[in-house]
């Protein structure tokens, strides 16, 4: 065999091979006899035709099997020989062959970035405040007293106002569709509120209890639901009552309301810490990125665009699973999708730059992850989603889960290690 290895780059490779011609016609003869086992040629009993009418006769058939065999394997056996660490299966090409004749043909590959990392002791960072203020403690306890408001009827004998609840029951015919109505019974509508549709507030303003309403809503073509989008629809509705949110005062009994508080200062207390702990663990997130960031700045090296590819998709996946899980349909989306891989592209090429950099430095430091650390995250996973563990290690065995897994416990253990030698700014 001849196997010339050729640099494009430092990631692309070709492998220029020759098969010698002994070999391709000792392989051919190998399967033509297999095909003479099983084939069915007109003229002869099934299983006894000749070799040579069988190679003849079936001879794509075996030449594509002969090539399914011998390139795999000898460019196998290339890729040892050179101990190259490949990406992903090359691609073959420029494949030629004539019967007497070596077979010859190119792979095509990447290989990982041979790297050679030294400066990621003493990263400059900056610190990343986490002092908890007063506004923050108070504006945590107003979202908290939103929480517990409750909505009170109105007793006064009164019109609707902005700012109320108004309960009501409606039945919407959409123009020109055969489909029934869309109806509803005591809804609630905040008038004037941000999910209230303008056309509802503006025809409840005013407006008494038992009182009825008709008017019409002409939805936008880009509304988020598509049985309404475009569409005109007309609403029949009738205000069964009027309602305010009724805000409970921040106060002892407030805080007895919301767990085994005492005083509303104990509250304080614990929303003080909650908010702290909170940023904290958000500052130490934030402090990691940016020492991967600057490592990403601060080391330039080539990157597999295979790898990159691969990064793309599980984005793009991702996306479309956010939006499925939102209700949406992507694939009723009027959206651009070859511009949204365009718009990742970037993040893409930093994920896959800053995986691989980790990677290098936990072999260089040799981070290992032990069995019992990734169990302990399985069991995490099980606990979190209320599933049994072997359940949850059956459903990861499936599509590399657990290696993947093994791969985030080793990357944050590496990540601890460049905070712990970061040089930190103040």
């Amino acid at each position: 065999m001849k196997a010339e290895l050729i640099d494009i780059s430092a990631c692309k490779k070709n492998l220029d091979i020759e098969i010698p011609q002994e070999v391709v016609d000792q392989e051919i003869t190998h399967i033509a006899q297999e095909f003479a086992r099983r084939a069915r040629v007109p003229g002869f009993r099934p299983g006894k035709a000749p070799v040579a009418v069988v190679k003849t006769r079936f001879r794509d058939e075996i030449l594509s099997e002969v090539m399914q065999h011998l390139m795999p394997k000898y460019v196998g056996d290339a890729i040892e020989e050179r101990k190259l660490d490949i990406v992903q299966a090359p691609r073959f090409e420029s494949i030629d062959y004539t019967p007497g004749q070596p077979l010859r043909f190119k792979a095509v590959f990447e290989v990982y970035p041979d790297l050679e990392i030294t400066n990621y002791v003493g990263i400059p960072v900056q610190q990343v405040a986490s002092k908890v203020e007063d506004s923050e403690v108070e504006a945590s306890l107003k979202k908290l007293q939103e929480e517990m408001a409750e909505l009170v009827p109105v007793e006064e004998d009164r019109p609707i106002k902005a700012g109320d609840f108004a309960e009501i029951s409606f039945s919407g015919t959409t123009e020109g569709s055969e489909e029934p109505p869309v109806t509803a019974q005591k809804a609630v509508a905040e008038v004037g509120g941000r999910n209230t549709l303008k056309e509802f507030s503006e025809n409840l303003l005013g407006a008494k209890v038992n009182e009825e309403k008709t008017f019409t809503v002409q939805y936008r073509a880009d509304y988020p639901e598509p049985k309404l989008a475009g569409r005109t629809v007309e609403y029949k509705l009738k205000v069964e009552a009027i309602k305010q949110k009724e805000v409970p005062e921040i106060n002892d009994e407030f805080a007895q309301r919301l767990g085994d508080y005492k005083t509303v200062d104990e509250l304080k207390a614990k929303v003080r810490n909650d908010i702290e702990k909170y940023k904290h663990e958000h500052a130490h997130e934030e402090m990691r990125e940016k020492l991967l960031e600057w490592l990403e700045n601060n080391n330039e090296f080539e990157i597999p665009e295979s790898l990159v590819e691969q990064q793309l998709q599980i984005r793009v996946r991702r996306l479309v699973r956010d939006l499925s899980r939102q209700g949406i349909n992507p694939q009723r989306l009027d959206v651009d999708w070859s511009k949204i891989r365009e718009d990742q592209q970037q993040q893409a090429i930093r994920d896959v730059k800053g995986s691989l950099i980790l990677e290098h430095i936990s072999e260089k430091e040799n981070i290992a992850v032990a069995d019992e650390e990734v169990e302990a995250e399985i069991e995490k996973i099980a606990a979190e989603t209320n599933r049994p563990k072997e359940k949850v290690k059956e459903i990861l065995s499936r599509d590399s889960g657990l290696g993947r897994i093994r791969g985030q416990i080793r990357n944050k253990k590496t990540l601890d290690l460049l905070q712990e030698k970061a040089r930190v700014l103040a």
